[in-house]
């Protein structure tokens, strides 16, 4: 395959397309009438005074022959947010496919009695799997480990005199990015990777409205599980001005805190919080689960060790599968840094045979490199985009998006980007008919940086790559409001 490292040169240009012999030429509102207008065109929506202060650049490529259509610092370096996404969501398909199966198995290790007794342990075997939670089935939490309940009770198990073991072994146990801001990883944006996950690695916490004054707030918590403990001194007022309220959890614990004030006129407000150790979240969760199901368990959930490592496997009682099409959909739709991550530890663990982050960030490089760009040349840290330490320029990202365009996996990667005025970061964005679901982008943002990279469709059957990257940002609507022209002014200079 040729691969080409995307570098337009500085003065803007572009090529009119014929058709059927007769020259294209439609209105400056409608169409770019030729090169000068098209270049006059982006050069008025990028220079605009809303982007004042910020530094930007930006690299538009016609997939169609290859041909830069516009280049503006498009070879320097910016901080991409969640367009990272792009780049951990393409090597997953390089090196993986689309088809690749995340496997977790449930075995009864040890002998079942004919009255039903487990003389040993359930293990839970994990395989990075990011997918057990209520995404894929109704909202409901504990589907997948009610069903794996379900399975130990049909197969004749009543009692189980060993231990739940989490075997969270095809990853390492550093759960969070160094690079992260420590004093938000309680926030859902920055759950935990692990081997063994369950509900994207956080605990729902819904605080419902009262018209008790002074009262504790009620809060409904999803699963309801004994894996946390919440500290609630959050109260109700019936002063608008005073409502503010937080959610926290203790480093290193399972403690979450509720402090401040919730207005009893307020609609239901859902949060997400960060739960420590996952795959004993999932161990304990399950364990609940077949005490639901009337099976009694003698010993606790807990980690694999290296005895459990050693024994002899015993019997599948039932197991479960996603692929890598439904994981790169949702991270990329989602913008969904968990699963990202746990994209990025697949790659280090699969290819490099390593569960690290360190493993998969090697398997990025080697993609950078397969589409020409040298690791001197970059920066990153993760694979989600959440560090302020990821550096790419625009014409890498066009490439990345270029590349994705003709490999086999092509249909996945581009129907996994948000599309214009349906879902996603763009749902809410380039709304107008006109444009709905013309432009197929990553939307990317951490705080004094906004990026949008991804394709537009034309009329004509051509397809543009674009990436706009814009750091130091002031407003962030002024920031969206620019990288959505930019999209229109595309948009209509084909179709």
């Amino acid at each position: 395959m040729n691969l080409h490292k995307f570098t337009a040169p500085l003065y803007f240009f572009t090529a009119l397309f014929l058709a059927l012999g007769q020259l294209l030429t439609i209105s400056l509102t409608t169409m770019a009438s030729d090169q000068t207008t098209l270049e006059e065109s982006l050069t008025a929506v990028i220079q605009s005074p809303l982007l004042k202060k910020m530094s930007y650049g930006i690299n538009v490529v016609c997939l169609g022959n290859n041909t830069p259509i516009f280049n503006y610092r498009g070879g320097e370096l910016f901080g991409v947010a969640s367009n990272m996404k792009l780049l951990t969501t393409a090597a997953a398909l390089e090196y993986l496919g689309s088809n690749f199966e995340y496997k977790t198995y449930v075995t009864a290790n040890g002998t079942i009695t004919p009255s039903g007794e487990l003389l040993g342990n359930i293990v839970i075997k994990g395989s990075g799997d990011p997918n057990f939670s209520g995404r894929f089935y109704q909202g409901k939490t504990t589907t997948v480990p009610e069903a794996w309940a379900a399975a130990v009770a049909g197969r004749g198990i009543r009692r189980i005199s060993g231990d739940i073991v989490a075997d969270d072994t095809v990853f390492d146990r550093n759960y969070t990015n160094p690079n992260w801001p420590v004093n938000q990883l309680s926030q859902w944006y920055c759950a935990p990777s692990c081997g063994l996950s369950f509900n994207d690695n956080c605990v729902d916490i819904t605080v419902l409205p009262s018209k008790k004054t002074g009262d504790t707030v009620s809060l409904l918590v999803e699963p309801n599980t004994a894996y946390i403990t919440i500290v609630n001194t959050c109260t109700y007022t019936a002063n608008k001005k005073e409502h503010g309220y937080s959610l926290y959890r203790k480093p290193g614990t399972n403690q979450i805190s509720v402090k401040g004030k919730f207005w009893i006129n307020a609609m239901p407000e859902k949060q997400w919080v960060t739960i420590h150790n996952p795959a004993l979240y999932l161990a304990t969760v399950f364990k609940e689960a077949l005490v639901g199901k009337g099976i009694t368990v003698t010993g606790h959930p807990r980690l694999i060790n290296e005895g459990d490592l050693s024994a002899v496997k015993g019997e599948t009682i039932t197991s479960a599968v996603s692929t890598m099409e439904q994981t790169v959909t949702v991270t990329n739709k989602n913008s969904q840094n968990f699963y990202a991550e746990q994209i990025l530890k697949t790659l280090g663990a699969q290819v490099q045979g390593s569960g690290t982050l360190q493993a998969g960030l090697v398997v990025l490089n080697n993609f950078m490199k397969k589409l020409g760009f040298d690791v001197q040349e970059y920066q990153i840290m993760d694979g989600c985009g959440l560090s302020k330490g990821n550096r790419l320029s625009p014409s890498m990202i066009t490439a990345i998006l270029a590349y994705m365009s003709k490999h086999p996996a092509k249909n996945v990667f581009y129907n996994s980007l948000p599309s214009s005025g349906v879902d996603g970061g763009l749902q809410h964005r380039i709304v107008s008919p006109k444009y709905r679901n013309k432009v197929h982008a990553k939307t990317g943002y951490i705080a004094g940086v906004s990026a949008l990279s991804g394709y537009v469709d034309t009329a004509t059957g051509d397809i543009i790559v674009f990436s706009f990257l814009i750091n130091n940002v002031k407003s962030l609507s002024d920031a969206r409001k620019i990288q959505d022209d930019v999209c229109a002014a595309l948009a209509n200079h084909y179709n």
